[in-house]
């Protein structure tokens, strides 16, 4: 059941946190097409104790970029090893979570393989598990798009050349349903680029046109969950962008 109180402060810190550690601009993180496949580095997720000794575990996606993936990305386990107790990722989707049985606070690091296809990558994932706050009241997590943070720099595409990269929503019940917002119309014109959103797997893939070189693409979401709730989003951002080269 969602907990419906307000206390919103933990989520801005963790959109904050994984912007600047997920897909925190394009150009050092060398572009999102061609063979460069990756599992983004130093990603956290989140679990919190609450009042009667149980852990809820905040549902989001992990994140990858580059490769070709022609039918989006799948996740799996790294052998060797192991998720937290009570903790999953779906293999299609890649969004993390479960029912937190059996953990405890503390931090938790789990290695994920990602692959597009035709070759795989890996990379750790770290749980941080908060233990309740001495006043009993845990932080409450609302449903949301990245909050405070108006523009999401997603890696390069390249023309021509084959285009992926992960996209960013906190909480609510997975399974998602990921849109393109048709009220946002930004300088270049994203859907005549090539790359187009994949509604179900909550990532933004294709070849880009070589009339879409030299451009920034932009666009924004409209996510909504398994409940039909609508992420929430700060009335400003986020706006995703690709430099296409």
């Amino acid at each position: 059941m969602r907990r419906t109180c307000c206390a919103v402060l933990l989520c801005v810190v963790l959109s904050v946190a994984l912007v600047v550690t997920g897909c925190g601009g394009g150009g050092a993180d060398g572009g999102g097409g061609g063979s460069n496949l990756r599992v983004l580095a130093n990603q956290v997720v989140q679990a919190q104790q609450l009042n009667d000794g149980s852990f809820e575990v905040t549902s989001q996606p992990l994140l990858a970029a580059g490769g070709s993936p022609l039918s989006g990305y799948t996740w799996s386990l790294a052998s060797g090893s192991a998720y937290p107790p009570g903790t999953t990722v779906s293999a299609l989707t890649g969004v993390f979570g479960g029912s937190g049985a059996g953990l405890a606070p503390g931090q938790y690091d789990f290695e994920m393989v990602v692959s597009d296809g035709s070759s795989t990558a890996s990379g750790v994932i770290t749980l941080v598990v908060s233990p309740l706050p001495t006043n009993g009241i845990p932080p409450i997590l609302v449903f949301q798009q990245p909050m405070g943070v108006p523009v999401i720099r997603l890696p390069n595409a390249t023309a021509n050349e084959p285009y992926g990269a992960s996209l960013q929503v906190i909480g609510g019940v997975p399974p998602y349903t990921w849109l393109e917002d048709p009220s946002y119309v930004g300088p270049e014109d994203f859907g005549l680029s090539g790359l187009r959103i994949d509604q179900a797997r909550g990532i933004v893939r294709g070849t880009p046109f070589n009339s879409a070189a030299g451009k920034t693409l932009r666009f924004k979401l409209i996510v909504t969950d398994n409940e039909g709730e609508t992420a929430a989003t700060d009335g400003v951002g986020p706006v995703y962008e690709i430099l296409v080269q």
